[in-house]
């Protein structure tokens, strides 16, 4: 199992959040693949209207719980770099 360490940092008003620059360093490249897929996955349904949540889900249950957070966090990342 891959086990995975980084900083918290606590902001002024006393929100804690990650460097991302951190989390990035530390996906292997079989989980940056994953990241890929899946948001081409999403844009995707976003163009087409085609529906990929079983693909999606199928490539998450591959995933280990580790492995699963970490590819949630670089998701949420860039979702909010988009808007």
């Amino acid at each position: 199992m891959a086990t995975a360490t980084y900083r918290v940092s606590t902001t002024r008003d006393g929100v804690e959040s990650m460097n991302t620059t951190e989390i990035n360093n530390q996906l292997r490249p079989d989980l940056q693949k994953v990241v890929e897929t899946i948001v081409g996955l999403r844009q995707l349904a976003a163009s087409t209207g085609f529906l990929t949540f079983r693909e999606q889900k199928e490539i998450l249950e591959r995933l280990s719980s580790e492995d699963k957070s970490l590819v949630g966090r670089e998701l949420v990342r860039r979702e909010k770099e988009t808007k």
